[in-house]
Parts: structure tokens; sequence; C-alpha cells
């Protein structure tokens, strides 16, 4: 009833501005946002992963991490004083001990003091099996973890593990934040608690005030913020999966930003009140191949398919040059990217040579059989993306082109990325659009080891296994970079994937909202500076 009624008001005031561009009906002490799905909880220690990032843009508002990354992906420490290094003598120089310092005078929005009890606490809560934590790796290494102070956490590893100062507690392949523990304690078991949806009180800018599942979800200005009380009294974030409803309510006022399409784009180029902003980002657009299901298990059939998808003219025609295409897992603006590793590209005739190799010969029908059995695959996709529904499209009608059957299959970002139900996870799949957003460390074992939570290909080389081991284990950024290089020509070879581009996010903003500047990862990083 909420949205209808948003909606109705979007259409009356839609292009009724006042003097300045305030658009008709704005409130002055609030901005407004969509999120592409209603979050599955609140707690960030139970934070699920989907294509939007949902439930991390919210968790963000409330809670401070150790170490965030502006706008221009430069690390600031944010929960911490200063980002342990060698030369600090924050990491040890067997990479096995990391001392962190927490950043003085930060309060939990009911006043009390942030403290390294509640940086122990929330380790153990993380490392509880009774708690359904997505993924403990990383954690799992820590050995011990002791408190000399109230500002001082010292975590010891069995072994150096790479990516510690820069993940723990901070972006990486599960982001975690430190939890209030005065506040748990009283909550009894935490996978049932009142916080997963009401999450009451925080360190961030903002706190919790109400979620009207399925609506919307109100938060207000922390008084207490360390950076001091954001100029932005109220944050109303609408749950509005549809990409046209949304762009729709950006034009009409009823929302202050927005993600789009770069399709989108030219619907609203020429509004004198939007401005737009493009972010490079760690969002790395892909095709999954689930290599346990036949044909996909066939190296010969992916690079097949590999050479069916004109890549090019995806990044060209669908993101109008705006997702540049890439051939790795590392974002382009990694030290780890290498330029000159390539997956097969574009050749209609390779392709079509190698899947008859593989045996798989056009029927009178073009469609390609192999023993009396159609060439037929299922690829997933979700609605919530305008770019990953033409992607869609296109890469159908070239398979189709190649012989080979495609039915596209429409999931829900929420139900697609779903732990060990979803589509994803269960496997029910053959080809699926899978945008991962990376971390701030080149670690991609999560995705690629045999392991990985989220090698949804459920391909497994042990080399890579070996390789990415060996990535995690030393401390030289010079060898990781060789080693990731390494893991990404394998890759390149074996095609579990297929890498379409390095999303360069588009952002559309109304004119009224004054610093607003996403970074790689999230656009709610910085909402403590947003003012109108």
């Amino acid at each position: 009833m909420r949205l209808r009624a948003l909606l109705g008001l979007g259409l009356l005031v839609l292009g009724a501005c006042t003097r300045g561009g305030t658009p008709a009906g704005a409130l002055p002490d609030t901005v407004r946002f969509s999120l592409a799905a209603d979050p599955l909880t609140l707690n960030p220690l139970f934070a699920h992963p989907d294509a939007s990032s949902v439930e991390l843009q919210v968790a963000r508002l409330s809670f401070e991490p150790f170490i965030d990354l502006d706008a221009h992906g430069r690390p600031v420490p944010a929960l911490l004083d200063r980002i342990p290094t060698r030369g600090n003598g924050g990491i040890s120089a067997d990479g096995r001990t990391i001392t962190y310092h927490l950043r003085r005078g930060v309060r939990w929005s009911d006043g009390v003091p942030v403290t390294s009890a509640d940086v122990l606490y929330t380790l153990h809560a993380i490392l509880d099996p009774r708690n359904p934590v997505r993924s403990h790796e990383g954690y799992d290494l820590i050995d011990r973890a002791t408190a000399p102070d109230a500002h001082t956490v010292v975590f010891h590893l069995r072994r150096a593990w790479a990516p510690a100062a820069m993940t723990y507690f901070s972006y990486g392949t599960s982001p975690q934040f430190v939890l209030p523990a005065h506040i748990l304690r009283t909550q009894g078991a935490l996978a049932t608690g009142a916080f997963n949806a009401a999450p009451t009180v925080g360190d961030g800018p903002y706190t919790f005030v109400a979620w009207h599942r399925g609506e919307d979800i109100v938060y207000k200005a922390n008084p207490r913020y360390w950076r001091g009380t954001p100029h932005v009294a109220r944050l109303d974030l609408r749950i509005v999966p549809d990409t046209s409803t949304n762009l729709l309510l950006l034009q009409s006022g009823a929302l202050d930003w927005n993600l789009i399409a770069p399709a989108q784009r030219a619907i609203v180029a020429h509004d004198p009140h939007i401005r737009f902003l493009r972010v490079p980002t760690a969002v790395i657009g892909t095709l999954v191949f689930n290599t346990a299901r036949a044909p996909l298990d066939d190296v010969r059939v992916r690079r097949a398919i590999a050479m069916s998808v004109d890549r090019a003219s995806i990044s060209r025609k669908i993101t109008l040059g705006a997702y540049p295409v890439t051939n790795m897992l590392q974002p382009q603006f990694s030290r780890a990217y290498d330029p000159s590793i390539r997956e097969p590209g574009y050749d209609p005739r390779a392709a079509d040579a190698l899947l008859d190799a593989a045996g798989w010969r056009r029927g009178a029908n073009g469609i390609r059989v192999k023993h009396g059995v159609r060439l037929h695959l299922v690829y997933v996709q979700f609605p919530e993306s305008d770019t990953g529904v033409r992607v869609a499209t296109a890469v159908q009608a070239e398979l189709r082109a190649r012989g080979i059957d495609a039915t596209i299959k429409s999931v829900s970002d929420a139900q697609l990325f779903l732990p060990k139900t979803g589509t994803l996870a269960s496997g029910t799949f053959d080809i699926a659009y899978v945008p991962y957003t990376m971390g701030a460390d080149p670690d991609d074992s999560f995705v690629l080891s045999c392991r990985g939570v989220s090698n949804y290909m459920r391909w497994c080389d042990p080399r890579v296994d070996a390789l990415e081991r060996d990535a995690l284990a030393t401390v030289s950024q010079a060898r990781r970079t060789a080693i990731y290089r390494k893991i990404a020509r394998i890759v390149a070879r074996q095609v579990p994937l297929l890498y379409l581009f390095n999303a360069d996010y588009v952002y559309a903003y109304r004119d009224r909202l004054r610093g607003f500047a996403p970074n790689a990862f999230l656009p709610t990083w910085n909402a403590g500076a947003w003012s109108i």
C-alpha cells in the first residue's frame, strides 16, 4: 500500500519542482533512495551476498569498519586510528601477529564506549558454530586474540594470512563489523535475536528506526557519531526491485539517488536537476558455468561458448562502453590485474569447430545433438538488473546461432544467492549471470579455490588450489601479484566462468544532494557526509 501511494505521488509530481530544483513534496531533512531487494536480516553478522550488496549497504549506515576505502579507492582508517603495517609495528615480520588500535572517543549510539571487548565478543560470535555466519574464512586462522587495553586488540594467527590487515572487520569475502557486546549479551541466541530485525544500537552515522518489510527501512542521524552528527536528519530506504520504477521515482523526485543501468541514462540525461557519477567498481560481471553438469564439464564446450559470446559488443551496445570488457577476476584498478591475459575471444568459426570436435553436431533444425540428446542449457538471470536482462537476451541469441538452445530462467536476486537452498547454492542451473564484488585485497580464493564459498562453478583445479594457498601465505605483495596472474592464466584456458566486464557504475542523483561520493564497493560508505 505504501509503495502504491508512493508511485501515485511520483506520477503526480513528475517534472514538478520548486525553485532551485527541489522536487515538490521533497522533505528538506530526508534523503531517500531504494534497495533492489528486501534484506533477509539487518544484523551484519549474518549478511548474505547478492548482486546489489543490499545488506552491506544497509549495515554500513549503522556500523563502522576497521578500514574503509574512499571514493578514490585509497584505504582510510575508520574504527581504527591507524592501518596496521610492517612499518608502524602493526604487522609482525612473519605476518602472524596483527595489532589493531581502536580510535578513541568512538561511542555506540546509546553512549557506551566502543572498546576492544566489543571486538573480541564479535570475533567469538563469528566463530561460534551455533551462528549461521556465511563464511569464517580468515577468521578461523586466528589462534588467539587478546586485548591489552580498551583500545588495543592483538590477533595471533596460526599461519600468515596475507589479506588479514585489510580484511578483518573490513571489506572482504564476507565483510563483518564490530557489534555492541553490551546489547547482544542480553538477547539470548544471536541467530534468533531481536537485533536481527531491529539493530537499534550502532556506531555508524545513522541509527535504526523502523523496518516495514517489503516496503521501506527508516534511519535517523546518530548525534553521537564520532565524526559529528550527520547533516541529513533522516534516511528513507524504499524497497523497489523494478529498475524502471526506480527510474520513474528518481525522475519524480521521490528518490534522491539511484544506481542506473547505462542504457537508462539517456532517459534522464536532459533533466537539469539530475547529476551523474561514473564510479570504477570492484564488480566483475560474469557468466558462471556449472561444471558439475554435462556438457559444461567439457572444457571444449566451455571454450566454444566463450567464443560464441561477443563480449565487446555487449560492452559497447548494452553498457554503452561504461562496463569495459575484462579477462580476470581482479578489478582493473587492482595491482594484481594483468591486461595481457585473455579468455577466448569472439570467434564463431572456431566455436563451431570445437563443438563439432566435442561430438555436438547440428541437427536438421540447427540445434546440436550428441547421442540423441539436444544441446540445451538453462541460463539463470535476475530481473533486478536491467543490464543482466539485456545480456541474457543477447547471449541467448548468440548461442542459438551456434546451435545451442538456451532457456532463460528469471530468478529474483535474493533467491539466486540464498545460502544452501538458492539457485546458485543448489546448482540447479547450467549458466548463471553473476556479478562478483571483489574485496579490497586481491584474494580471489572464495571464487576460484575448490571449496570457495562462492565457487558456484563447482570447478576444482589442484594447481589453482595450491597457488591460492601460496598467495594467502606469503607477505610479499610482488609475489602475490605474480601468483594471481598465474591463476588467471589457468582460468583463461579452462574457462569455468566467462568474464564479461568490470563495471563502472553510473549513479544518478538529484542536484539537491551534496557529498554523494560512492566508492568501489558501496554507495553508502560516506552517508554521514551527505547534505541537502
